[in-house]
């Protein structure tokens, strides 16, 4: 063997072997029996835990509480280690009476969190006033004692993790025995008691990783406590080498004061507390909150949480979901039959919306009644409170005068807006809008064949035609479709088409095609993940830019054929192949293929040429070669049959009876023949 190969091998060797003793048999890795170059990073290793710190309550209205009950709710979510305050738990300012009774809320709604909590006290925990009636006498350290028994020390400190936390006391009050005012200069004060205490208690966590302070006042804030003496206790922290971070509250407003040797100083705003009307913002620092800290062995990172923000993904059960499903899809639709307009562009019709409430919760309803100038609307909405199951119709006169013209007339809309009630919520769900449908009434005698002949242009963008999807509803068993189309370019795009679940489409994808969907009826389109994919056959040459040619698509019950130009160019075994769609019915265009909540059918893939005679037939047309015929007239097996040679403003009335296409974006109709 090769002394460089072996020399090669014997180092590959040894590295793997340092690497299995470096690592052991029980070290944390990937896992895997697939070979990559890519080394995944692993998470740290290190014992970690959070902790969750709650704002003040006090000040705000009574719903307050509520807020700091939904807090206990999201922090039980987190499951963190431990809780902790910044004070100012209860109103106060207050006698015995009162207190206690705030106390006993306060608790009663903390003592529901699933890990133990630390109070911090403030101003409004302690501070006593009197009232004019049942007066009591002023207690010597008004509610210190109160806050002693049924909270706790007024300052302590405890170890949690390699970690300690320390909880000082901001409202001690005067020597004198004044009245409590933490706005009096010599009360914005850490007493050497306090103080003597607080270094015994820094050197007995001088063994600690982290340490950790809370109390009520930001006293290091200088501007607003100008008597304070945060500067000596500020001394001690720091000289003890391990205190990561001061937090406190009071001022009801996010405030971060930076680093000081070392030392992060951090103030809450409010978990159920008062905040300044009208600037409840996140950008001001002025909402309902806590805060989550994250401590490893290397430090500590910390986050602010809205109240409300936390949730249960178990709340999202089946029966959750069929109500959103319910909302989301929920729809309205017409009842009456479509609007007849008059040639002279007349309609008096009276059109009705239905609505019925298939969500598990009442809705807050109302239907506008959309239209451009030339129809006039009445009302121009509605709205009604629907209870669940419930349905109801909705009336709208759609009038239109004679003599306005059909050019550029949109057909009125009939937009549906609605709120879910939900549990004192209201939840709005987006507009949804429906098309009214409407039909030009033909003449008594029949619409006047034009001398010469008609034809579309489409631009490739936006131009179709589209039918009503019910013109082919249900329709199954062997079909033929069939139209005359010129190419302006060498572009792909759909000739005809209502291909979703169900029904069919001729187009061009560099050259011919025909396809069918063979789903059952009973497909949910919505789930598009149910769909099968459709059945094609394509023709092996292309279409010749700039001439006619006639493509016909024909299910016979068994298998699916491609005619182009009367010659047979593939075929391929199929079944279940229906005309009726889910979608709309386009010449030009097909129904786009994207998920829909509601269904509605849009073009996409338009075709760029011109489309001529267009023929949808029940039964087999075409078994062989054939000669095209250069008309495509209706008979007794059309369904469809729209010879495009005139147009009414949007309507292109079909040779069939009593049905009639609308014009899509840029469709152009020119006298041409062929």
């Amino acid at each position: 063997m090769n002394t460089a190969l072996i020399r090669s091998v014997a180092v590959s060797l040894l590295v793997l072997g340092c690497t299995t003793l470096l690592l052991g048999a029980d070290s944390p890795r990937i896992h895997t029996d697939r070979p990559s170059p890519q080394t995944l990073p692993l998470p740290k290793g290190d014992d970690v835990f959070h902790f969750v710190v709650f704002g003040d309550r006090t000040g705000g209205p009574d719903e307050g509480i509520k807020v700091l009950a939904q807090a206990v709710e999201d922090a039980n979510l987190l499951d963190p280690d431990l809780v902790l305050t910044v004070g100012d738990l209860v109103n106060g300012y207050n006698q015995t009476p009162q207190w206690m009774k705030q106390m006993e809320e306060y608790r009663g709604t903390m003592n529901k969190l699933k890990m133990p909590w630390f109070p911090v006290a403030g101003n409004h925990d302690i501070y006593w006033r009197g009232a004019a009636t049942n007066p009591e006498a002023r207690p010597l350290r008004e509610h210190e004692d109160h806050y002693e028994k049924h909270f706790g020390p007024l300052w302590y400190w405890f170890e949690h993790k390699k970690s300690g936390f320390l909880i000082l006391f901001s409202d001690e009050g005067h020597p004198d025995g004044r009245p409590r005012d933490f706005g009096d200069r010599d009360q914005q004060q850490i007493s050497q008691r306090q103080r003597d205490w607080i270094a015994k208690a820094l050197a007995e966590m001088k063994h600690l990783k982290h340490v950790f302070v809370f109390l009520h006042h930001p006293f290091w804030w200088s501007d607003r406590y100008p008597g304070s003496n945060w500067d000596s206790v500020h001394q001690l922290l720091a000289g003890n080498g391990n205190v990561r971070a001061v937090i406190a509250g009071h001022i009801h407003q996010l405030r971060y004061d930076g680093v000081r040797d070392g030392i992060g100083y951090y103030a809450l705003a409010t978990t159920g507390g008062s905040l300044s009307a009208g600037m409840e913002y996140q950008y001001f620092g002025m909402i309902h909150h806590f805060n989550v800290v994250t401590v490893r062995d290397s430090g500590f990172s910390m986050a602010a949480i809205p109240v409300g923000t936390v949730f249960d993904p178990r709340q999202f059960t089946p029966d959750r979901m069929a109500e959103v499903d319910a909302a989301r899809y929920l729809l309205h639709d017409f009842v009456s039959p479509p609007i007849p307009i008059r040639a002279d562009g007349y309609a008096n019709s009276l059109t009705q919306v239905r609505l019925t409430n298939t969500c598990r919760l009442p809705i807050d309803v109302t239907v506008l009644a959309k239209g451009d100038k030339s129809w006039l609307l009445a009302p121009d909405h509605r709205h009604r409170q629907l209870q669940p199951g419930a349905h109801l119709i909705f009336d709208f006169f759609c009038n239109r005068e004679s003599g306005v013209a059909l050019d550029g007339m949109e057909l009125p809309e009939f937009e549906l807006r609605f709120d879910v009630l939900a549990n004192g919520a209201r939840l709005t769900m987006p507009p949804r809008a429906l098309k009214a449908r409407a039909v030009l009434q033909a003449p008594a005698s029949g619409w006047v064949r034009p001398e010469t002949n008609g034809l579309f242009v489409l631009d490739g963008k936006s131009a179709c035609l589209e039918l009503d999807q019910a013109i082919l509803a249900g329709l199954e068993g062997p079909f033929t479709v069939e139209l005359w189309a010129k190419p302006a370019a060498e572009t792909d795009g759909a000739l005809l088409s209502n291909l979703k679940v169900g029904g069919f489409s001729l187009d061009v994808a560099g050259s011919p095609r025909f396809s069918v969907q063979t789903d059952a009826s009973g497909v949910d389109a919505r789930k598009t993940s149910n769909l099968k994919p459709p059945l094609s056959i394509k023709s092996p040459r292309k279409l010749s830019t700039g001439e006619w040619h006639h493509l016909a698509g024909v299910f016979d019950g068994r298998q699916i054929l491609l005619y182009v130009d009367g010659k047979r160019v593939g075929s391929t075994n199929a079944s279940l192949a229906r005309l009726g769609s889910d979608k709309a019915l386009y010449i030009g265009a097909r129904p786009s293929p994207a998920w829909n909540v509601h269904n509605f059918s849009q073009p996409a893939g338009f075709w760029k040429g011109s489309i001529d005679d267009v023929r949808i037939s029940r039964g087999v047309r075409y078994t062989g070669d054939f000669e095209p015929s250069p008309k495509l007239p209706s008979d007794a097996a059309a369904v469809v049959a729209a010879s495009n040679d005139q147009a009414f403003g949007p309507f292109v009335p079909l040779t069939t009876p009593a049905a009639q296409a609308l014009v899509k974006g840029a469709a152009k109709l020119i006298r041409e023949d062929r």
